[in-house]
């Protein structure tokens, strides 16, 4: 797949003008994809030499990673820079996907050797395309990217019996082991390196959520069952995830930190997982309600957790959140098992798959720090597209509109004095 860039325009980008003819024109005239009357918007990132299939989240400045399914039977993968789309794709040579892009536009991922008979973790820094080496196997996988450009992942011991989580930096992979059984993964990293993943224990009896910060792996333990299971670490250490309870016959979600793991509860039901938590310590993630009659998504922060209801349906699941506290995710809409997305601010849950009428559906998969929501959509006509949603600032454009006009008047005026 060629090397191609492809210029989009942000739904956040403030135009600046120095005339007031360019000023007014820019708050009138300047094309904002798709925006509604709503007050929110797209950019449409089109497919790339064919039908759009990704992307996976972005990070808090606005950068993506993607694939696309091209003509050829080949998976391509793509970056978003949010002002650019750039082919990545065939950096070594060899078909794969990336995963992983941190806000230095690092990219981290896994891609197939040339035979096809394994694949191999890369980290694409600085124009530099390096593979990480292995643990001994045939070959590694790629779990997450640190904002310093730390890899973790998972790889095959000697022999391929078994896997074992790994750290990369300094061009280096590290073994992390296990809890005494045969295998482990790393599922996340924080900024101050901190990876949480899990592993087997002794004698592969159970698996249990671990955290190694350096040294050796540290058992988080459950919350009286016999497995837990990490998903995710902020930055300042809190590790979230799930845990049997004693009996196993329910999992809860948990919060560890300061050595303890806390149960965060349900929402009346017998089950709760945890799926993020953000820098300020809130946690999103799903739970059954009472009666275990539905699961509904919510965010647990300051000791309480929240229903965050649904679109009108049985139930709804949180995806991602942003450091605000914004929670995307997929719900049920009234009376069918359709799901469309949603946008949870302010108390309130908004709809985005009906905000375009162009759209016949939206599937969210992440959202950063500036509010821009990124996902695959279907068009009414069945093209699949890669789309980043954001809010459109009208009252800013509507400020810049008056003030160029505004300006105009101010020109003509001294035109009119002036003969």
């Amino acid at each position: 797949m060629p090397t191609k860039e492809i210029a989009m325009r942000s739904p956040f980008q403030r135009l600046a003008a120095a005339s007031a003819v360019t000023l007014a024109c820019a708050a009138w005239c300047a094309p904002v994809l798709a925006q509604t009357s709503t007050g929110w918007g797209y950019t449409d990132l089109g497919a790339v030499d064919g039908s759009f299939i990704g992307p996976v989240p972005l990070a808090d400045t606005g950068y993506g990673i993607g694939q696309a399914f091209a003509a050829d039977s080949t998976s391509g993968s793509f970056s978003y820079s949010g002002s650019t789309i750039a082919d990545v794709s065939a950096l070594n040579g060899a078909s794969g996907g990336s995963y992983y892009v941190n806000a230095a536009s690092q990219v981290a991922g896994e891609s197939y050797s040339a035979s096809g008979t394994s694949e191999q973790a890369f980290l694409y820094s600085g124009g530099k395309f390096s593979t990480l080496g292995s643990l001994g196997g045939d070959s590694t996988y790629v779990t997450g990217l640190s904002a310093s450009g730390e890899v973790i992942g998972y790889g095959n011991e000697a022999g391929n019996a078994s896997t074992h989580a790994f750290t990369y930096s300094n061009g280096k992979i590290t073994d992390l082991k296990t809890l005494g059984g045969s295998t482990s993964s790393a599922v996340a990293v924080n900024s101050s390196g901190e990876v949480v993943g899990n592993s087997n224990t002794s004698g592969d009896a159970a698996s249990h959520a671990f955290l190694y910060n350096g040294g050796s792996l540290i058992d988080l333990g459950t919350l009286g069952g016999t497995s837990s299971s990490a998903t995710a670490i902020n930055a300042s250490g809190i590790v979230i995830g799930s845990s049997a309870l004693s009996g196993n016959a329910s999992q809860h979600a948990f919060e560890y930190t300061s050595g303890t793991m806390v149960d965060l509860g349900t929402l009346g039901g017998t089950t709760s997982t945890a799926i993020a938590v953000n820098a300020a310590g809130m946690v999103i993630g799903n739970a059954t309600t009472g009666g275990n009659g539905a699961t509904h998504a919510f965010i647990f922060a300051n000791g309480k957790m929240t229903d965050l209801g649904t679109l009108g349906g049985s139930n709804s699941y949180a995806i991602a959140m942003d450091s605000s506290g914004d929670v995307i995710g997929m719900s049920n809409v009234a009376g069918s098992t359709v799901q469309h997305s949603f946008l949870y601010t302010n108390g309130k849950m908004l709809d985005l798959t009906a905000l375009f009428p162009g759209l016949s559906s939206f599937v969210a998969t992440s959202i950063n720090n500036a509010m821009q929501i990124i996902g695959t959509a279907t068009t009414n006509s069945g093209a699949v597209r890669g789309l980043i949603v954001s809010a459109v600032p009208e009252t800013d454009g509507l400020a810049m509109m008056l003030a160029g006009f505004a300006m105009l008047g101010l020109v003509a005026r001294l035109r009119a004095r002036g003969r």
